[in-house]
């Protein structure tokens, strides 16, 4: 986040009170249980039944490589925004409709984005005179408050407020309606959210961003006048399509694990990573590779991206270790280039007793081998951690965190870390 972008944050404090009004009754427990949907999935809007689970070992790879790009991008101005909703982006999905009557849409989830955005409900003629196909859309004026909360803003011919970042977009309210995981439909009005105008665009289902993110005008801080600014997620077994995820908005299950400190750095969200462990061997690395500095560093968690980066001292490290304690031998695959491969298979190696992260407030965080390893050919195994580059930002993606709850607690600034199936965590919350 851009200083001049983070003072103007500060000193708007204020959305009005009323940006929700509740078409039906107030949450369950105050909380909203919405099924997540993996993008490989056969419910997904990408689902593509071509492909082998080899061939999405691979496309993870380069989605993932592509997702720290934009992690660790510092340089656009306003970079704490996500533009652009493209049908290639995503790995869980909400679904949802917009408007009245109802446009269904799929949404992916995205903690590092920090407005809800989709696509326009029609393509734009003239930009100048923007027509929204919704009896329930309002303009934002470009006097109001919250079009300063937005980067690049401007004004249209209609006086209404308008931004950039990658593409024109239009900011409004409407009605957003999400299908829970028992098969309800929750609605809210005058959600605030980018209306964005992608000429290019030729996805119908997949065109939105539920964004999740530090910021007044993402999903949670927008719900804080119904519920408190807490969700919760848990990711089943990413190499199966059709596992259960959950994504909980409110309180739900949150703060039933491990707590640590959560921080928000450059609009991302932070975990404060203090050493890694083999058994109960510490890795030799000094504490101040985790630590943010001018250059970049931090930790990152983020579900978008689905491997895990360390920052480049570390890698070799836990390499070296990983290689040493499994009695693993380098191969090369360049179809990409996975930094380690071995041959075998993960059958090979499960009495590994696993890798653990210590995080501040004496958290433990274990990775097995299905968190550590991918399967990418039937007799051939990579890591699935790979170097961040030169700056050392280090990212905790999807592997990293599946099977486990992590909660969010945004009032508290805190992070929950509970090892459960999603199953299980659906029942005890329903």
């Amino acid at each position: 986040m851009s200083k001049q972008t983070y003072l103007t944050t500060q000193a708007i404090l204020v959305i009005v009170s009323s940006v929700f009004a509740l078409t039906s009754s107030q949450p369950s427990q105050g909380s909203i249980h919405l099924s997540l949907i993996h993008r490989d999935s056969s419910l997904s809007p990408l689902y593509n039944p071509q492909e082998s689970p080899y061939d999405r070992v691979r496309s993870s790879f380069v989605r993932s490589k592509a997702r720290l790009s934009f992690l660790i991008d510092r340089v656009v101005d306003g970079g704490d925004f996500q533009g652009n909703v493209q049908a290639d982006d995503g790995e869980y999905f909400v679904k949802l409709s917009v408007g009245t009557p109802p446009f269904q849409m799929f949404a992916s989830m995205d903690t590092a984005s920090t407005l809800v955005l989709t696509q326009c409900l029609q393509p734009c003629i003239s930009c100048d005179t923007n027509q929204i196909i919704s009896t329930t859309y309002h303009n934002i004026t470009c006097t109001s408050s919250n079009c300063a909360l937005v980067p690049n803003n401007a004004c249209d011919s209609s006086n209404s407020c308008t931004f950039s970042y990658r593409s024109n977009s239009l900011l409004g309210s409407d009605v957003f309606a999400f299908e829970t995981s028992n098969a309800e439909v929750f609605s809210l009005e005058n959600v605030i959210y980018g209306c964005e105008y992608d000429q290019e665009s030729t996805s119908t289902q997949y065109n939105g961003i539920l964004g999740l993110g530090y910021h007044n005008l993402s999903l949670i801080k927008q719900m804080s006048s119904i519920t408190e600014p807490k969700f919760t997620y848990c990711l089943g077994n990413i190499s199966d399509p059709e596992a259960e995820h959950l994504l909980v908005l409110g309180n739900g299950f949150f703060l039933e694990g491990q707590t640590t400190t959560l921080k928000v750095i450059e609009g991302k969200y932070n975990l404060v990573l203090e050493s890694l462990s083999i058994g109960k061997r510490k890795l030799l690395i000094p504490p101040e590779i985790f630590q943010p500095s001018p250059l970049g560093g931090g930790v990152i968690i983020d579900a978008e991206t689905t491997l895990t980066f360390l920052a480049p001292y570390a890698y070799y490290e836990l390499v070296g270790e990983l290689e040493k304690e499994l009695g693993l031998v380098m191969i090369i695959w360049p179809d990409p280039p996975y930094e380690r491969c071995y041959n075998g298979k993960l059958s090979d190696i499960r009495n590994f007793h696993g890798l653990i992260f210590h995080f501040e407030r004496e958290v433990n965080v274990l990775l097995d081998v299905d968190s550590l390893f991918l399967q990418v050919e039937d007799g051939m195994f990579c890591l699935a951690v790979l170097p961040s580059p030169v700056g050392g930002t280090s990212i905790l993606g999807s592997l990293f965190q599946q099977s486990y709850s992590v909660g969010y607690h945004l009032g508290e600034m805190l992070v929950s870390f509970q090892k459960i199936e999603c199953e299980v965590l659906e029942k005890h919350i329903s």
